[in-house]
């Protein structure tokens, strides 16, 4: 990657970059490749640090003394190094002390937040997900409502086999599937319209997908996910259609016939 996609990940991240600057970082991507990979799991992690630590942090207002600083340095009459007497004034251990003790403490609480798999978590990986596949200007690697199109699209580019079905005649027409990240490990989305709703279905393996089973029915920021277990996989369905549809779906993607 690039200094220009760093900075552009950093924007993404902050919510700072244009649509003209997401689709030139996002467009390109490719999750079968190695460094494409990465990218998307460093955007999870990120997203999700920057989502946590803006919820945990804690602010702290300056003292009067501290605003004042600047204003006494551009006016001379803190010497800075040449007179450390006069700094060290300036110096307050327990500010500092405290303020060390409240970062250390917001990363601590981060940390705990994206290793612990706590369901806040979950629910912010995949709304993620979600909404990177509305803003990408390509929501799916391979475009088709064969089933039988699909389906070995995914052969050799995941580590198995997930049922694909197209659900056109009961009103939810399969558009497609690509890549994701989950795990550090590319994983299958399948995605499907019902109107002019967009439904990312996440199929995973048991084995990754266990701990979006206990989610069973949540909401998140205005979306709605959905998450089943049967025959050895966890499917996962995420949209901002109503919980009754999304239900439907979930339904017949789990009695499909293997």
């Amino acid at each position: 990657m690039n200094e220009k996609d760093e900075r552009l990940l950093s924007a993404l991240i902050d919510g700072e970059a244009d649509d003209g600057e997401l689709r030139g970082l996002l467009g390109p991507v490719d999750a079968s490749a190695p460094l494409s990979s990465s990218l998307l799991r460093r955007h999870a992690t990120l997203r999700a640090l920057s989502e946590a630590t803006r919820a945990h942090a804690t602010r702290h207002s300056a003292p009067l003394r501290l605003k004042m600083l600047p204003e006494k340095v551009s006016q001379g009459t803190v010497a800075g190094a040449a007179a450390p007497g006069r700094w060290s004034a300036w110096f307050n251990p327990r500010l500092a002390g405290a303020v060390l003790c409240t970062a250390l403490l917001s990363v601590a609480i981060t940390v705990g937040m994206l290793r612990g798999g706590s369901g806040d978590n979950l629910e912010t990986e995949l709304v993620s997900m979600h909404l990177r596949s509305l803003m990408s200007p390509n929501p799916v690697d391979v475009a088709s409502t064969d089933s039988h199109t699909v389906k070995p699209w995914f052969n050799g580019r995941i580590k198995y086999s997930p049922p694909v079905e197209d659900f056109t005649a009961q009103g939810y027409p399969l558009i497609g599937g690509r890549l994701e990240v989950i795990g550090e490990e590319p994983v299958s989305a399948l995605v499907y319209h019902r109107q002019k709703h967009v439904i990312n279905l996440y199929v995973l393996p048991a084995r990754l997908g266990a701990r979006f089973a206990a989610l069973k029915t949540t909401q998140r920021d205005g979306f709605n996910i959905i998450a089943r277990e049967e025959g050895g996989f966890v499917y996962v369905g995420v949209s901002d259609l109503n919980v009754a549809e999304l239900k439907d779906l979930m339904q017949l993607a789990v009695s499909a016939p293997r």
